[in-house]
């Protein structure tokens, strides 16, 4: 069976609140799991899979950047962000794919992943940037 698109939409849209803090619980009473906001977006150099991140890229200034206010309203079952993520000082590398994360970043709560399309390869010092429109989830 699935879903109405109005509850998949509100659950895209639950999940990746554009608020600066707070916590999100999810699930039954007695499997609660918390996601702690913002959801963080992180690059890989090597591909995620349904049950795992990749290997997250290491070195530079990079950090996990905040999706708060750059993620558009959900609809018809898809939510994309409305502007750049970007991140700075680079160190050297390919990365391959992307996943966002609450802001524990702990692996239960990887939320979901990208994919090869979004994949450069970046010098030491180089800006990565994830363009508008080009980081989406999906309820199916």
């Amino acid at each position: 069976m699935s879903k109405f698109t109005a509850f998949a939409n509100d659950v895209l849209d639950a999940v990746y609140d554009t608020g600066a803090s707070g916590t999100l619980a999810l699930g039954p009473v007695s499997a609660r799991v918390n996601y702690t906001l913002p959801m963080k977006v992180a690059l890989t150099t090597t591909l995620c899979t349904a049950s795992a991140a990749g290997t997250e890229v290491a070195g530079g200034s990079y950090a996990r950047q905040s999706i708060a206010g750059s993620m558009a309203a959900a609809s018809a079952g898809s939510k994309s962000s409305n502007a750049a993520i970007t991140f700075s000082n680079m160190p050297a590398c390919t990365w391959n794919d992307v996943f966002v994360a609450d802001s524990t970043g702990t692996p239960k709560n990887m939320t979901f992943r990208g994919g090869t399309n979004l994949a450069k390869t970046v010098n030491a010092g180089d800006t990565a940037m994830i363009p508008s429109g080009s980081l989406t989830g999906t309820e199916a």
